[in-house]
């Protein structure tokens, strides 16, 4: 195993990642950060908050981060659940007029928090992650949404999560802290100090707080395209990236790299479909091979550049790489990079391939929609 973690699985499926989440919770003897995108009130999200509360009741300190927009239904009903019992949860950036107290608030007030929140309403905290005393995490696509397991009532969206344990799980607990309360993350950096290679950087859990570390993943992503040798294999449902990502995978398919693109044809979001038809025609000409899920909800993030494999949730859209928190960890065990590898193979077999007929077969009306709703990719 790597010196960063101790074991390392990998999820293709969310009943067994789930199954696993909710035992490590049964077992936690002191700490649970929660940082999660979606948590919904549904059968599952129910599920989990029960094991969490019983958690606490056992004495088991419980934090959880929701995000404002993803999360938004979870304060109609879970969120006083979890405060009749005694567990705090924060909204990361919440709704310009979302406040406990809205209306008990005088005019100046409302407003300066309206305006402070207006400026900040395209940055989400779309990270899916959970620690157990500050050694297990379990990271990947994986919402609190019952979509992702057998309690939905169609096919389970297609999903990849990973669980890690080992010291360096503390480098997650001290990134979650600094989205809960400055004070608690310079104690807890503190008190990590010392621990082996928490350098951001040489980090295998990729976590993006600043504008600078956006910007340092991007490009690295970038020049591993550059770079590769053989292969760059994307599974990603939303692929909206910038234009210098597009001429990467261009330039690599031209010089005989392996260059395959798997997306989701179904999708939760109806228009990406239409966004994501912008590029094929140029990616196509270079050689790329473009596939499309059919069997369900594609919504797992997992890129493989060579020996280089991620499992996380960033997209390859402005959402992910300009504006949002996001989350990914670079596989390090050899069997599970043999594993992921196999996954993605068995992903595109029986799919449906994108071909550069079908395109000029689409409809002049499919198009214009593609054109139209280009114009607000920084958006998405």
């Amino acid at each position: 195993m790597s010196t960063f973690w101790e074991t390392e699985e990998i999820y293709t499926n969310g009943d067994d990642y789930f199954d696993h989440l909710l035992k490590d919770i049964d077992q936690a003897q002191n700490y649970i950060t929660v940082e999660m995108y979606i948590f919904n009130d549904d059968i599952l999200g129910k599920k989990i908050a029960a094991h969490l509360i019983n958690a606490h009741m056992r004495g088991v300190k419980v934090q959880i981060i929701v995000d404002g927009v993803g999360s938004y239904t979870f304060f109609n009903k879970l969120h006083v659940i979890f405060q009749k019992k005694g567990i705090m949860v924060k909204m990361y950036n919440p709704l310009p007029f979302y406040h406990p107290f809205y209306g008990k608030l005088n005019p100046i007030r409302k407003f300066k928090i309206f305006r402070t929140r207006l400026w900040r309403i395209n940055r989400r905290d779309h990270r899916k992650i959970v620690t157990i005393d500050n050694s297990i995490m379990y990271a990947g696509s994986f919402n609190f949404t019952a979509e992702h397991t057998r309690y939905h009532i169609d096919t389970p969206w297609k999903d990849m999560g990973v669980r890690v344990t080992g010291e360096h799980v503390g480098f997650a607990v001290l990134n979650f802290k600094k989205n809960w309360k400055l004070r608690d993350y310079y104690r807890y950096k503190k008190q990590i100090r010392g621990q082996q290679a928490i350098n951001w950087r040489n980090s295998p859990l990729r976590m993006n707080h600043t504008l600078f570390m956006k910007r340092f993943y991007y490009k690295n992503f970038i020049q591993r395209i550059d770079q590769a040798q053989a292969r760059v294999w994307l599974m990603t449902p939303y692929f909206i990236p910038k234009r210098r990502l597009i001429r990467a995978l261009g330039k690599a398919a031209k010089r005989g790299v392996d260059v395959r693109i798997l997306i989701s044809q179904k999708t939760d979001i109806q228009f990406f479909k239409w966004l994501q038809y912008f590029y094929y025609a140029y990616l196509l000409g270079k050689g790329v091979k473009v596939y499309q899920y059919t069997d369900s909800v594609l919504h797992a993030k997992n890129y493989i550049i060579d020996d280089f494999m991620t499992i996380g949730t960033t997209n390859l859209n402005h959402r992910s790489f300009l504006h949002d928190l996001e989350v990914d960890l670079v596989i390090q065990n050899d069997e599970n990079k043999r594993k992921i590898e196999e996954h993605f193979i068995a992903s595109t077999l029986s799919q449906k391939s994108i071909t550069l007929d079908g395109l000029k077969q689409r409809p002049l009306w499919d198009r214009a929609l593609s054109r139209f709703f280009f114009f607000f990719k920084y958006w998405f």
